[in-house]
């Protein structure tokens, strides 16, 4: 029997793998090569302009002031730790902003099909008005119309529950920061997050071998909480302050921080001119035996209103101090003028009790001509005052500035009011001493923490001291990407729940479950498998949404780079610094988002 004769060998340039190979490696280098004509164009173009092309410019001195600052920042530092605060700012706005909008979303698309009519059209109405109406627009009206004059003035913020404060200059809150054992803290919260992992998958398998209905998340989470309470208590007992940690206080200026006292001599300076180094979040208690605090009454626009004869002092809560009395320095005002309080003792109305029933009553603060009493000096008397606070992550602290009991201004009465940072509680000017003046008398000492510390927001003269607080900034940008997310979520919310077959609804009904049991357990973990691919691009969505922060004067990525491109020309590397932070953010939540999509992904057989 004859041998079969070998196949043919088909030449390469007839093989179609081959040519098909060839033309994906021959586009590649077309395409490099396109680029690198381009980028050699650019460059070349670049230098004949005198302009960089590359990034030697980022070590060079930014002198960009930046209020936002989620990490230590002057304005002397280099152009790339400027351009990581404005990468920092946009990451802050984008997590904070994806989680708000996904509840905020889904509740809409909840009520969007939800059996309740009036329900249904407010919602309805909430996606239809919002998801139509430009961002910018949304941005511009939060920025200008609502945070920039509808909150109250610094000088008498608006307290809420649980210790926050609400005022022009954005929102303030108490915050955790880490303490003298957070570093041995945060090594047992690794293990507890590897207990965690652990216990869920060990839990899971028990259920899966008994086929029977279970949780596994229980457990892991009771795992997890117990190593990170022991670890509480652990670093909490063991945790040391840094060696030579001492207090500087300025008692007349209400001014301290907190340092490393490396020479021992009791001052932070030492005697080449060098200052010894800060320590951050240290817990400080600040004491005046007696002092008094002085403004002067004036006329103040607040929330589109013309308010007159107002007094404000520095805020002071209850537990602060051991008593207070209100005086008038001038005999004949102390006659004449009475205080009505609306947040005593820091915040109220001069007024004249023309009837003597000693009641404040509408028109008493006004004089014969309609206008407010203004430039009346009225003191505080504060005795025992006491006020624990957290340093800043630079180690500084500040309190209200106390002068004398006894110490005479500086200005004669009826004299103006300066325009610094102290005449908005109308702070005296330097005066001699009078004879009959005492010094102020008063002390600083800080305390030892466990892993975390509480720091409360204060305002000691015009701004927030300690806490965390949300810049009106931040709260008109992320007000408008929450909201305006939130109409398209809405809509994908209600395409998802509608997709689940009624079938199941039914199923639901036939097994004696409730409406409440039959959307919790069967018709919404169906949905959020569908939810889920069109949610994530929303979130992108929002990132990139997230330049347009310079109609809320909110510094982030794009601004910051926007002005370094300015001031440096390199308009080019930072073009494409701005691309790579984008891709980058907008990389991990993908990533991330995916991994969950895949796990929630439905198993075809």
């Amino acid at each position: 029997m004859a041998a079969p004769e070998p196949e043919a060998r088909i030449p390469f340039y007839r093989n179609v793998k081959t040519i098909g190979l060839l033309a994906q490696i021959a586009f590649a280098i077309a395409v490099a090569i396109g680029i690198l004509v381009l980028w050699n164009n650019v460059t070349s173009a670049l230098a004949r302009s005198n302009l960089p092309a590359d990034f030697s410019w980022l070590n060079v001195r930014a002198g960009i002031p930046i209020g936002e600052r989620p990490i230590p920042y002057e304005i002397d530092d280099p152009y790339w730790r400027a351009l990581l605060i404005g990468f920092l700012n946009t990451l802050k706005i984008a997590v904070v902003g994806v989680v708000a909008a996904s509840f905020l979303g889904v509740g809409v698309g909840v009520a969007r099909i939800a059996p309740n009519w009036l329900l249904r059209q407010i919602a309805s109405w909430y996606v239809e008005l919002l998801r139509n109406t430009p961002l910018a627009v949304q941005i511009i009206f939060w920025y200008t119309a609502a945070l920039a004059t509808l909150p109250p003035t610094i000088s008498a913020p608006a307290t809420l529950p649980g210790g926050l404060l609400f005022s022009n200059r954005g929102l303030a809150f108490p915050f955790l920061y880490p303490g003298f054992g957070f570093a041995l803290f945060t090594v047992f919260l690794g293990l507890g997050a590897v207990a965690f992992v652990l216990v869920l998958r060990l839990r899971r398998r028990r259920i899966e071998r008994a086929e029977r209905p279970g949780r596994a998340w229980p457990a892991a989470w009771a795992a997890l909480l117990a190593v990170a309470g022991v670890g509480w208590f652990v670093a909490d007992a063991t945790s040391e302050p840094p060696e030579h940690l001492a207090v500087e206080f300025e008692i007349e200026r209400g001014r301290g921080a907190t340092y490393l006292d490396l020479n021992q001599d009791g001052e932070r300076e030492t005697r080449s001119g060098r200052r010894e180094p800060l320590v951050g979040f240290v817990p400080v208690t600040v004491r005046i035996e007696e002092g008094v605090l002085e403004t002067r009454s004036q006329n103040l626009v607040e929330q589109r209103q013309v308010k007159p004869s107002l007094v404000r002092f520095p805020l002071l809560l209850e537990h602060e101090y051991a008593s207070v009395e209100l005086v008038f320095p001038n005999e004949e005002d102390a006659e004449r003028f009475s205080v009505h309080w609306f947040q005593e003792p820091y915040n109220g109305v001069l007024y004249e009790d023309r009837n003597g029933d000693g009641v404040w009553q509408a028109g008493e603060e006004l004089d014969a001509d309609g206008r407010g009493f203004t430039g009346v000096r009225v003191q505080l008397h504060v005795v025992a005052f006491e006020r624990r606070i957290v340093t800043d992550r630079d180690g500084r602290f500040r309190i209200p500035r106390f002068d004398p009991v006894g110490r005479e201004e500086g200005v004669a009465e009826g004299g103006g009011v300066g325009l610094g940072p102290g005449a908005l509680f109308g702070a005296p000017a330097a005066a001699d001493e009078d004879d009959a003046a005492t010094a102020l008398a008063g002390d600083a000492e800080w305390h030892a923490s466990g892993p975390l510390v509480y720091s409360r927001p204060t305002v000691p003269v015009s701004n927030y001291e300690g806490g965390f607080r949300f810049t009106p900034s931040y709260l008109a940008l992320l007000l408008a990407l929450v909201i305006y997310t939130s109409a398209f979520i809405a809509e994908v919310v209600r395409g998802g729940l509608q997709a689940v077959p009624k079938g199941q609804t039914e199923a639901a009904h036939a097994l004696g479950l409730g409406p409440r049991q039959t959307f919790g357990l069967v018709v919404f973990p169906q949905a959020v498998r569908i939810i889920l691919p069109p949610m994530i691009s929303q979130y992108l969505n929002l990132t990139k949404n997230s330049s347009l922060a310079p109609l809320a004067a909110y510094t982030e990525i794009f601004a910051v780079s926007t002005i370094v491109a300015n001031q440096t020309g390199a308009s080019v590397p930072v073009t494409i610094m701005i691309i790579l932070s984008y891709l980058f953010i907008s990389f991990v939540f993908a990533f991330v988002l995916n991994i969950v999509n895949a796990r929630l992904a439905i198993v075809e057989r």
